[in-house]
């Protein structure tokens, strides 16, 4: 069984989301969805192998090990992305 380290707060909180291609991104926000490969594959009508290909690139990018880790780091930067940004004259 393989047994991935969880992220350190330092590294989480460097790493960005921005340089994600789109169909990585989309393919981890299924994912985070509870999607498996298979499902995610059907839903954008590609084959699961992309689909896994496509997460793999994204959880290289971001430096994490695992879909859940890259899922939280996506979703930390969606929810940053949303949040009002405060206006000082």
């Amino acid at each position: 069984m393989t047994q991935s380290l969880p992220l350190s707060p330092d590294h989480a909180a460097t790493r960005s989301s921005d340089g994600l291609s789109a169909r990585q991104a989309d393919c981890l926000r299924l994912a985070g969805q509870g999607l498996s490969s298979r499902q995610i594959a059907r839903r954008l009508g590609v084959s699961a192998r992309t689909v896994d290909d496509h997460i793999l690139l994204g959880c290289r990018w971001l430096g994490v090990r695992t879909r859940v880790q890259a899922v939280a780091l996506l979703v930390r930067d969606d929810r940053r992305a949303a949040e009002p940004r405060s206006f000082t004259p």
